[in-house]
């Protein structure tokens, strides 16, 4: 099993951990290596199949791939790199999750990417071509309004830790209530969550250093060690305790 952590993407490579029903604020790329996988979403109520599975934020859902090996990739949609791709992927949505065809040679390239260089966009691309997608021109804008930008900015440089919204409504010049419904209507999910998000982030990093759990909460932001293994299990479906190992996080700087 390895993780693979960038400043806005993240790669898992291993068996797929049994999961309860959960939902995070990044597009989820899913890839079975052995065989079809399938991803219940609880929203639309409807179960998907496939050897590759988009599942997009903040989409309820639980995935039936256990003691398979499976490639998740995780992409932050306010990432101004991810845009490109993910605007090109939502021409084909038709709900929350779809299933993308992938050929054996495509499977094939894409494993060589993950096994060999760890090269994501190499990976993408193959999805994006697998199925016909043409990228945009222009980076689409989101969120549009750059104080919304400033303050994703600042949660991201600062890994969610030490934030407060006293501190980021100061920097952007807007009262606290406005920045609240400004960012909502902007990214889709409040700003307390997104700033969760980043945490949960903070503390895989610090995993990596070989920060023990409970090391790992505080240094995150986290009250406690049961409050963050609550967090990781709304996120991801499972604790960090059944999955997190610090010599299978790798940390990426760009």
């Amino acid at each position: 099993m390895h993780i693979h952590l960038w400043p806005y993407k993240a790669i898992y490579i291993g068996v797929s951990p049994d999961n309860d029903v959960h939902a995070h604020h990044a597009v989820q790329i899913c890839i079975g290596l052995d065989r079809d996988i399938s991803v219940q979403d609880y929203k639309a109520q409807s179960i998907h199949t496939g050897q590759c599975i988009v599942i997009f934020e903040d989409v309820p859902h639980k995935l039936f791939a256990q003691d398979d090996q499976i490639v998740v990739i995780y992409l932050e949609p306010e990432d101004r790199h991810n845009q490109q791709f993910l605007t090109a992927l939502r021409q084909t949505r038709s709900d929350g999750i779809n299933t993308l065809p992938l050929t054996g040679k495509e499977l094939g390239y894409i494993s060589k990417h993950l096994f060999t260089d760890v090269d994501i966009d190499k990976v993408w691309k193959t999805v994006n071509k697998a199925v016909g997608l043409v990228y945009s021109p222009a980076l689409s804008s989101r969120p549009e309004d750059k104080r919304v930008r400033a303050v994703i900015d600042i949660i991201a440089s600062q890994r969610g830790c030490a934030i407060d919204m006293a501190f980021l409504s100061s920097k952007v010049f807007l009262s606290p209530s406005r920045l609240t419904h400004l960012f909502k209507q902007e990214v889709g999910i409040p700003i307390s969550r997104f700033i969760v998000w980043w945490r949960v982030r903070a503390a895989i990093e610090q995993l990596s250093k070989s920060a023990t759990l409970t090391e790992a909460a505080h240094a995150s932001g986290f009250s406690d060690l049961p409050h963050m293994s609550k967090t990781f299990k709304q996120l991801f479906g499972f604790a960090p305790s059944s999955l997190f190992k610090p010599h299978t996080i790798k940390i990426h700087s760009n």
